[in-house]
This record gives C-alpha cells, structure tokens and sequence, in this order.
C-alpha cells in the first residue's frame, strides 16, 4: 500500500535539496523558471531553534520566510539573497493519545507521514492533502481541503491547539476553544503572524488501508448539466464519504472542436468481500504505474502517459480504498512531465456555485483564445463544509473550485497569468468568495483584503490587515515578516 515515499505527481524534481530553495510550485507550470536563492537558511529541530532563527534575524533587521516544501505558488516562500527558515527537520509525532483521539505533532512533519503512523493504532487524520509531500504546518496555514471535507470541513477545522513562535522571538499557545478569532487567525496566516512549530490535530478511527468504498460516478458531456447536477451535488451530498467532480475542456488542435468532457465521482460505503478489495487493488496499481511512469519518461511517451492520466482520473475506478481515493491524483498524474500546469483555488459560495462556474469557465476560454496559452482547461470540484470559512455558521456551505490549467509556457507570459489570476480574484470579491490563498492571485490590496478568509479574523480581534500574500510588513512593526 502506498505511503508517504512512493513516488508521487512530481518526481521530476525534489523538494528535499538545495536547489529546491530556489523554487516554489510555479516551477510546475514553468519548468525554465529562473531560480531564487536566499543567502541563509535555517534548519530548526525544535521549538528553541526557531526562536533562536527569530531574534537573530530581528536583531539584524532582516527579513525573514518560513517554508517546509514549497507547495505554495503565490510569491510566499522564495527570499533571493534573504533568510529563509525551513522546517523540514521539525518533523517528529510527538504522541499519539487514542482516548482523546488526538495526535501531536512538529509542525513540519509530512501529513503522509502522519497518516503512516496512525494507522498503527487503527486511526487516520479526517482530512490530508492530495500531495504526499504536504506538511501539517504548510496545511495549517492556508487552510486544507479535500475530497472529505464536506463531511469534516478543512484542515484547521480538525486543529485542536497549537504552539507557535511570535515576530518577538516569544513562545504561546493557542486553542481553538479558548480564542477561536485568534486562533483561525494565526492558523490561516500564510505566515504572516508567527512561526507555526507543533500542532495537537484531531484524529478518527479508520482502516484507511483496507476500507474499500463504491464509485458512484457519472460521465457528462454537456457543461450545462454538468453545472446543475454539480451545483446539487455540491449542496447535498448526501450519503456520499468522499465527493470529487473534474470538468475537462481538451483543445486538440487548429480547426478542431475540443474534447469535452466531465465527471462527478461520489464513494460511498459497500460490502467489503474479498472481490471488491482484489477490484480496488488490480486497477489501482495500473494506474499508479502510469503515474510512475509518466516520471520516468521524457518526449513522446511522457506525453503520452500524461493523456493516459487525465482519461485514469476522468474514468476512476469503481471500488478504491479510503487511502487510494486520498491520494488518487499524487499518484496517477505527473505534474513536472507531459504539459506544465498551473492553478488558481477559490472557496465559492454555494448559492453562487452557478454562475461562478460560468464565469470562471468563460474566463478561462478567452484566454485561451486570446493567447492560445491553454491545451487543457479544468475545473476541479469538492464541497466544503467548514467552520473556519462559515464563521461558525453550521448551515454554510461551500465549493471549491480549482482551474487545473495544462499550459504552453511559451504562450502565457508573466503578464497573462498576472492578468488571468486578477480577474479570478475580482470574480471572486464579486460573488463574496474567497480564495486559496497560496495559488496565484492578483496584487490588489483593496481586492485582496475583500478575498483572504484571514482577514475576517484579524478584523475580528481589532488588529490592520495586511495588505495582501507573499512577504508583508505587518502595521506598526518596522520589520517585514514571512509567509508559509
């Protein structure tokens, strides 16, 4: 069974070397990026590390980022010539407490890892992220989402407490029960207001290895009824324990139609005979020998693999286990090999799913024809249920919605993709959504303050907003501070 060392949807490069510090995920959608070295990195192991990294770096009046693997592609992690802290060695789990159902953990630690180590015990973490390399603190501070969150909302909605480091070099605990505006606020973050060093998550008991759930997918080929029955899938889910949709747009050429095509894919529970596990086994290792494959490959035949890819996840299997519907796109489909990809992440709101879809679609399609920059346009879908983005507001419902972008770097120059990412952002501030914020977004202060769920949160304990993502100078602090 898969675990957090298989080989996963970017294998073409590392995360864990020195020439991943010049990088943040925008190297996925332009594999000739140039790089962006910091002079300094630290490697804390522990908490007192961190502080150490901190008041050394205030002392010198120098900026100073915070990254663990660098998912992020929205300018948060990269300091050229400055000082970064990496917790890529902050990764122990420090306890695991199956009475209260909880684990505690660095905040640097995998959540693949995590996972792992749970199912030991019979437990497994409610919510994790698509990619295996995903840290519990870089989760933690944009939020999480995924094909379970519908039932058990983000990552930060599974957070108990945490420990966290200050731009003073000062230590404090947060809970959720205490402080929930203070607490969502410096979990949601992108590093803005301190350090993130260890985390107490909630867990659940599962067999996430052996579980096996049915598929209960449709196919479609018209977007208008793939936008109804969508729009309802996301607002009632039903019975469903994992829920995913993916509307593809393939453009196959000068003078040709493009291929279009959907799919909404519900997992439901199921008899678990010794067929179904042999079903979920047998067609999950074919296609994750395509994604290995696809890694390994170059030219043609990487391309190639990359078309087998996209057809796995538009036609997924009927039966998978918990942990194969978890991690079904880190195996399957190779990002840094076939066509380069970019995206863009917004929690829609649900009465606005509709038109936010069409406008997002249609915004999509002029650029492609304006720049012909895009081979593949996809709209990804989860629903989200979540406390964080509701408020509290237990009826509030959300979709959310990523623009799975194959591109022709070429063709997408950096002033098109600034463009495209501002016209999301504003779509978006239209319809009262919210994006993700560590995808690209635009550079509007205005827009932005309206757009970043962390704002309402700041807003709510009396402290200025910062202005937007990446590397901000917080009010009334003369030094700048980083981004997660």
């Amino acid at each position: 069974m898969p675990n957090s060392r298989d080989h996963n949807s970017h294998s073409a490069f590392t995360h864990d070397s020195i020439e991943g510090f010049g990088y943040d995920w925008e190297r996925v959608g332009d594999p000739g990026i140039r790089p962006r070295y910091p002079l300094k990195i630290y490697l804390p192991q522990t908490t007192a590390d961190v502080v150490r990294a901190v008041r050394e770096t205030r002392q010198l009046g120098q900026r100073l980022l915070v990254r663990s693997k660098g998912h992020s592609s929205n300018d948060l992690v990269l300091e050229e010539g400055g000082a970064v802290l990496c917790t890529e060695l902050m990764n122990k789990i420090q306890k695991v407490d199956e009475g209260a159902l909880a684990v505690t953990v660095q905040a640097g630690t995998p959540l693949a890892d995590i996972d792992d180590h749970l199912s030991r015990f019979g437990l497994g973490l409610p919510v994790i992220g698509d990619h295996n390399h995903i840290t519990a603190g870089g989760f933690a501070s944009v939020g999480g989402a995924n094909a379970a969150s519908h039932r058990f909302g983000l990552f930060v909605d599974n957070v108990r407490s945490m420990e966290y480091v200050t731009w003073e070099g000062e230590v404090a605990w947060c809970t959720k029960a205490d402080d929930p505006a203070h607490f969502f606020r410096l979990l949601t973050g992108l590093g803005r207001h301190g350090v993130i060093t260890t985390l107490v998550l909630d867990v659940m008991r599962v067999a996430k290895m052996t579980t096996v759930l049915e598929n209960k997918r449709t196919l479609y080929r018209n977007v208008e009824r793939y936008v109804a029955d969508s729009s309802r899938w996301v607002s009632d889910p039903g019975d469903s324990l994992y829920l995913r949709g993916l509307w593809a747009d393939k453009d196959k050429g000068p003078g040709k139609k493009p291929l279009l095509i959907g799919q909404l894919s519900r997992y439901v529970e199921t008899s678990q005979g010794g067929l179904v596990g042999f079903r979920d086994r047998l067609s999950h290792r074919y296609l994750h020998a395509i994604g290995r494959r696809a890694g390994r490959a170059s030219g043609v035949a990487s391309a190639m693999l990359h078309q087998l890819g996209i057809a796995g996840l538009m036609l997924s299997p009927r039966y998978a286990s918990i942990k194969n519907v978890e991690i079904f796109v880190d195996r399957i489909l190779d990002s840094t090999k076939g066509e380069p990809s970019r995206w863009l992440a917004a929690f829609v709101p649900l009465e606005h799913y509709p038109a936010m879809f069409r406008r997002y679609y249609d915004l999509c399609r002029d650029f492609r024809t304006r720049y012909g920059c895009f081979t593949l346009i996809g709209l990804y879908i989860k629903s989200v249920k979540s406390s964080y983005l509701a408020k509290g507001d237990a009826s509030r419902r959300y979709g959310e919605m990523v623009l799975h972008l194959s591109t022709r770097p070429e063709r997408l120059t950096p002033d098109a993709w600034s463009e495209l990412a501002g016209r999301v952002d504003e779509v978006c501030m239209e319809y009262g959504g919210f994006r993700y914020m560590h995808t690209k977004t635009g550079r509007d202060a205005t827009v932005l303050r309206r757009i970043d769920p962390n704002a309402m949160y700041a807003e709510e304990v009396g402290l200025a907003v910062p202005a937007g993502a990446g590397a901000l100078t917080l009010p009334g602090s003369a030094r700048p501070v980083g981004a997660a």
